[in-house]
């Protein structure tokens, strides 16, 4: 059971009532529970009177329109009104729980809630029903039980309805549509084949035409720029600006190229010198653009830095970053857990603070004590060569030739474990290491395993993680064969049985 998102929330309930302007509001601050495999967390007392209060909205709201009640209950004058209410709770319980509702007595303890609104009128007796099923674990979890039929001891099919909602919440971040439903009915997605002759439509309907971009921007936490707190005395163009959005507007104005224009590769990811830029982002290009709309920039003189894709983005790089000062723990950290896929042990609890920023010390001088110290040593070893690498970015990602005053010394090591393990000279060298990686490249699929099925992959996804990479690396790395190919795994169509035995 996969608790729903806020966005998958707010996306099913536009999809299943229209939109609600004031919805949205209930679930700010909301967080995609589980993308890429975070535990999913409990559901509080905060979260109940979240989804109590999105209900009884949505339910006041379509009863008091006459023509939203009228095209989701319809009940001609004269009609039964049970039997209205019937018909209701079967269609509109398919679409809310994601597979047909035709158990008697399960339709039975829907009419019951509607009797007892309906006292008052049939309109109470609907809005009455939509609270009830919109605060049902039915609709605020993906349920995936599997079928009766073994494919093996230890996995199960999904049935077509488990696997069409599956591709709709991967894909789409939302509910199955009618076209999707009707595959699962007509027994159309029990195979792989099947399976894959979906895919071209979800991929060029809007909602999915997006879906390897969110990918990245989730990968990388996006949407946390605008959160992110800077010093205002260090860099008062951060608050009370436009900056943040621009960040990351140029974000996924780069992601959108990269997938299309640059052919998705992971190495063009890595290394592209190609920026765009508006007037907010000119002075980290030494240009004068002008205007808010992001477009394609040519860097211009020695103060900007040359670009190597995502690796110099300003987003990413102040993300990666104290709100006073750049960090190579940071960014040297991600390299190492999120391209590389080698988690870090948590920091012992008597590690010391890192010294304060100091004038006339530069970044690198106050991390020396990294390398003596046995308490810090064995960890950053792994992610502070990788992340001094990045000192000729500052707190705000602006390319710097100085920092506090002494010069920027910007060599790196890739130390063991790894595939590419050496010396390197600043990040444009870094990405060409992390571009020619196999490691990069099998964690590149794992992640995008974990963000597809909001899970991490395990001992008995071994042969379908071992399909995924072979299918990217036969097609040279690009992320847009990624979704393909997961798709047609059996760690998508199939499940263990409840009553297995296989350990995690």
């Amino acid at each position: 059971m996969r608790l729903l998102s806020s966005d998958q929330y707010l996306n099913t309930m536009n999809d299943l009532v229209g939109n609600i302007p004031s919805l949205p509001s209930l679930f700010a601050g909301g967080s995609s529970a589980s993308a890429f495999g975070l535990v999913q967390a409990d559901v509080g007392a905060v979260d109940l009177e979240a989804f109590q209060k999105a209900a009884d909205l949505v339910g006041s709201t379509v009863v008091a329109n006459a023509n939203t009640l009228n095209s989701l209950a319809p009940c001609a004058t004269g009609a039964d009104k049970r039997t209205c209410a019937r018909t209701f709770v079967q269609s509109f319980g398919a679409k809310a729980y994601r597979a047909p509702v035709t158990d008697a007595a399960d339709i039975e303890r829907h009419l019951v809630v509607f009797d007892t609104g309906m006292t008052t009128s049939y309109q109470h007796g609907i809005e009455l029903v939509l609270r009830a099923m919109l605060q049902s674990p039915r609709f605020l979890y993906r349920v995936e039980v599997g079928t009766t039929d073994k494919v093996a001891a230890d996995a199960v099919k999904l049935s077509g309805f488990e696997v069409a909602t599956r591709m709709s919440y991967a894909l789409w971040n939302t509910m199955p549509d009618d076209k999707l439903m009707a595959a699962a009915t007509a027994g159309m997605l029990s195979t792989k084949e099947g399976v894959a002759a979906q895919l071209p439509r979800m991929l060029a309907d809007p909602k999915g035409v997006t879906v390897v971009r969110r990918f990245l921007e989730s990968w990388i936490h996006l949407s946390d720029v605008d959160g992110l707190v800077k010093d205002p005395t260090l860099f008062p163009q951060w608050d009370g600006s436009t900056l943040k959005t621009s960040m990351i507007d140029q974000a996924r104005a780069f992601f959108d190229d990269v997938l299309g224009a640059q052919g998705g590769r992971l190495a063009s990811l890595l290394t592209s010198s190609k920026v765009f830029a508006n007037q907010d982002l000119a002075p980290y290009y030494g240009t004068t653009t002008t205007g808010t709309t992001v477009q394609p920039v040519q860097p211009q003189g020695s103060n900007s830095g040359a670009p190597s894709g995502l690796l110099t983005m300003p987003a990413f790089l102040s993300m990666l970053a104290k709100p006073d000062s750049s960090s190579p723990i940071y960014r040297g950290k991600f390299v190492r857990e999120e391209m590389l896929c080698q988690p870090l042990p948590p920091p012992p609890p008597n590690v010391p603070k890192p010294p304060d920023t100091q004038p006339g010390v530069s970044t690198r001088e106050r991390f020396k004590q990294h390398e003596v110290d046995p308490s810090c040593s064995t960890c950053h070893t792994l992610i502070d060569p990788i992340g001094l690498g990045f000192e000729s970015y500052d707190a705000l990602g602006h390319y710097r030739a100085t920092d506090n005053g002494q010069p920027v010394d910007s060599s790196g090591e890739v130390n063991a474990p790894s595939d590419v393990a050496g010396k390197f000279n600043g990040v444009v060298e870094l990405g060409q290491k992390l571009a020619a990686s196999k490691g990069v490249e099998e964690c590149m699929a794992r992640q995008w395993f974990r963000f597809m099925l909001s899970r991490f992959e395990q001992d008995v996804d071994g042969c379908s993680m071992t399909a995924l990479v072979s299918k990217f690396r036969a097609d040279s790395g690009s992320l847009n064969s990624l979704p393909l190919a997961l798709i047609q795994t059996d760690a998508f169509l199939y499940r263990r049985p409840l009553d297995s035995q296989v350990s995690p």
